[in-house]
């Protein structure tokens, strides 16, 4: 599996471009402020793989995205 942060279990999906970290880094806990997310190709020294989790968030991207497209 690639690392990236779609499949990072530290990655939240705020919508179908961005998200961010919630990594613990020195104590303090990166929030939507701190550290955002957006290409999903990225990854950090702290990824983490997050197995079936991934897929559910690869569903709920696409049923945003029929959502928008007004597909049902």
């Amino acid at each position: 599996m690639k690392s990236t942060c779609m499949n990072c279990k530290y990655y939240k999906i705020e919508d179908e471009l961005s998200g961010y970290c919630r990594v613990t880094i020195a104590g303090k806990t990166a929030n939507k402020s701190g550290r955002p997310m957006v290409r999903q190709d990225h990854s950090c020294g702290e990824w983490q793989d997050c197995g079936q989790q991934y897929y559910i968030r690869l569903g709920w991207l696409k049923a945003l995205l029929n959502k928008t497209a007004g597909v049902n």
